[in-house]
């Protein structure tokens, strides 16, 4: 996906922030607050306007249940009938889409499997700067790689800002990823979202099912 221009981006906020007025009329409070409210505008160019969500679970949610509430505001803000909608992921810190659901998704509709492109490429064993601070940290993360699931399960790396932990935990799913080994790299914020989605849609089966069937989390 293009990455909108600065103008751009500013347009879609405003636009975005309308939108946001009008729905936070339609809604519950507590629909509003959890799945609406860390939203973004991202752009709009050619009749197809891009909504940012925190999340693939809101982002998901959102396709699923508020899509043509959404679109239809958004028409009705630009006086375009025909907009088109597109919900992706992508965190208000960020320029950079991570992955997106269809912009084609109906309310009630079953999403596509969005690909995930959550690793930084940067971020691998090579790349990273052992020093006294992570040393161990270091060694334990390499270990893991080595000797799947019969060390150091589960590894907790605990320390201040700015010490390594991303890095080590996105070289440890880039490496085992590489030998050919299903992962799974999410936030503990994305898995309670995504956990509680699962409960309230009573499929928690297959929520079980998602993360039974991968070797590392």
């Amino acid at each position: 996906m293009r990455i909108a221009s600065g103008d751009e981006l500013e347009l879609a906020r405003d636009i975005w922030e309308r939108a946001l007025g009008e729905l936070q009329i339609q809604v519950n409070k507590a629909n509003f607050s959890t799945w609406l409210s860390g939203s973004q505008g991202i752009s709009y160019q050619d009749n197809a306007f891009v909504v940012g969500a925190p999340n693939i679970f809101v982002a998901e949610w959102l396709s699923k249940r508020l899509h043509s509430l959404i679109r239809k505001t958004l028409a009705n803000i630009l006086s375009c009938p025909d907009v088109e909608l597109q919900i992706v992921v992508c965190s208000k810190d960020q320029n950079q889409v991570a992955f997106s659901t269809s912009s084609k998704q109906t309310d009630g509709g079953t999403s596509s499997k969005a690909k995930q492109n959550v690793f930084n490429p940067n971020h691998t064993f090579d790349n990273f700067v052992v020093s006294n601070c992570n040393r161990l940290a270091y060694a334990a993360a390499r270990e893991v790689v080595e000797n799947p699931g019969r060390i150091y399960n589960p590894l907790l790396i605990y320390s201040s800002t700015g010490q390594g932990k991303t890095h080590l935990l996105q070289a440890i799913g880039q490496a085992t990823k590489n030998k050919g080994f299903k992962v799974i790299y999410t936030t503990a914020e994305q898995f309670t979202s995504e956990f509680i989605l699962a409960a309230r849609e009573k499929e928690i089966e297959a929520f079980r099912g998602k993360f039974r069937d991968i070797d590392t989390l």
